[in-house]
């Protein structure tokens, strides 16, 4: 791969599985992809999208989860950053690493990272599901302390504002994404 060149959807796929990613990362990505290509389409007309470097991204987002299990550290976004940046991707790791904790904001313009940042927060396993449901998933996963549902709820808040500024420029509901792609 040419460094800082955007992989292909088969590419990501190899990527993936050289770091050991389950089958079941897999398949979510692939939804998260799914989910981010649809609203990336729909919003280029009014901001900057590469949906090249978006594809990418979506499906490299939990590149570093199975590491990240394996060896017991957390912050598989991080994770998956420092990989990508091994494997030429700087591009494709910085907007990876934000789709745990945004480092850009939304309101200034929508870009890559947020796009992905919502879709991860629509897919719950493979299947499409509410913010509401999105988010009663992880934190009964997730929310295993008073600390961790609070921070929860702040990333809930967050991907509120995303969803704001995507919804705005987009010519359907948030609600309805769950019908447009099943």
């Amino acid at each position: 791969m040419i460094p800082n060149s955007i992989p292909d959807e088969q590419s990501c796929i190899l990527l993936l599985e050289k770091y050991n990613t389950p089958n079941h990362i897999i398949m979510h990505s692939r939804k998260v992809w799914e989910v981010g290509r649809l609203i990336g389409n729909k919003v280029r007309g009014q901001c900057e999208m590469d949906m090249d470097l978006l594809r990418a991204s979506c499906l490299l987002h939990d590149i570093g989860k199975y590491p990240s299990i394996v060896s017991g550290k957390k912050y598989h976004d991080v994770i998956g950053e420092q990989i990508l940046l091994g494997e030429g991707l700087p591009s494709v790791g910085s907007i990876i690493v934000q789709h745990v904790i945004l480092r850009s904001d939304v309101t200034l313009k929508v870009a890559e990272e947020h796009v992905l940042f919502y879709a991860d927060k629509r897919v719950v396993h493979d299947s499409v599901v509410s913010l509401d449901d999105r988010f009663l998933y992880l934190i009964d996963t997730y929310g295993k302390t008073a600390e961790a549902v609070k921070r929860l709820m702040e990333m809930k808040q967050e991907t509120k504002r995303v969803e704001d500024a995507i919804f705005a420029m987009i010519d359907f509901s948030p609600e309805q994404l769950t019908q447009l792609i099943s």
